[in-house]
């Protein structure tokens, strides 16, 4: 028996709405052998959008003797047929000896994906984020609401690992402090690309990127390390994550208030991570 992560995302949607974009969200149901179908779980809603990537992930127990299938029903913004996105069944079998990743398309319209990954314990990342002078891009009369995610590289494509809350009114917010599973964040590898993404929160759900960066969980740690904790008068910004817009434009930067690898198995490599290590070498 061995357990994975599911998570979903999907693309080209057929639009159920007269104006504006369809709000995504989608059920999953699982059957394992001769059980009963059961409801595994739902998704948050994505607001418009015909392309949702999907934040909410699940776990399941998967045994290779045990022939096992999920169906997923994507519905805009509630469970009604006549709101209802299209469906497709999964073989967990047959993604796993496919790599991890199916595609289906969907009647109306569009493809749903799914990616299934072995889950195990690779420690984790404790980490607080504070924005240092980010770009307004709600122009002259308001100020951004800023909200960050953070997305792994596989295969050529970002991932979304996180999302975090968003400030209001804010360009240099202090976002609360997140543990994070490093297997799901960077496969235990803490060179292993990421990227840190910054927007505006807009309640239409068309938010505004202010801008990036790609970095990895080692660099996080050393500029942490290093003292990029987050004094915005601090003319030293060597130590911050500095991040650019989509025209590699400055678009301020990120402080690493905390970041700390914790929890990490005995025979992976040392990596210091921990605040008390340094205090310990003083």
């Amino acid at each position: 028996m061995s357990e994975f992560q599911l998570s979903l995302h999907a693309k080209d949607l057929e639009d159920k709405q007269l104006f504006g974009k369809s709000d995504p969200f989608a059920i999953i149901r699982i059957v394992r052998g001769d059980e009963d179908p059961e409801e595994l779980g739902r998704t948050e809603v994505i607001r418009n959008t015909l392309d949702p990537r999907w934040l909410k992930t699940f776990i399941i127990e998967y045994d290779e003797e045990v022939p096992t299938a999920i169906t997923v029903t994507i519905y805009d913004k509630e469970e009604d047929p006549e709101k209802k996105m299209g469906s497709a069944l999964f073989d967990i079998g047959a993604i796993v000896e496919d790599g991890g990743v199916k595609g289906k398309r969907l009647r109306p319209g569009g493809t749903l994906y799914v990616r299934v990954a072995e889950t195990w314990d690779a420690g984790e990342l404790i980490l607080m984020l504070r924005g240092i002078k980010l770009r307004n891009v709600e122009g002259f009369f308001a100020k951004a609401d800023p909200f960050y995610e953070i997305h792994r590289e596989e295969e050529g494509e970002w991932i979304l690992v996180y999302r975090s809350e968003f400030i209001k009114n804010n360009l240099s917010p202090l976002w609360n402090e997140k543990k994070m599973e490093l297997d799901e964040l960077c496969n235990g590898d803490f060179d292993h690309p990421i990227k840190i993404s910054v927007f505006d929160h807009e309640g239409d759900g068309d938010h505004k990127i202010i801008g990036s960066v790609e970095t990895t969980v080692s660099e996080i740690v050393g500029a942490k390390k290093f003292g990029g904790s987050g004094d915005i008068n601090d003319d030293d910004e060597a130590y911050f994550l500095a991040i650019f817009d989509d025209d590699g434009e400055d678009a301020g930067s990120l402080a690493i208030i905390q970041a700390q690898v914790t929890n990490v198995p005995e025979d992976e490599d040392d990596f210091e991570g921990d605040d008390a290590d340094e205090d310990d070498e003083e």
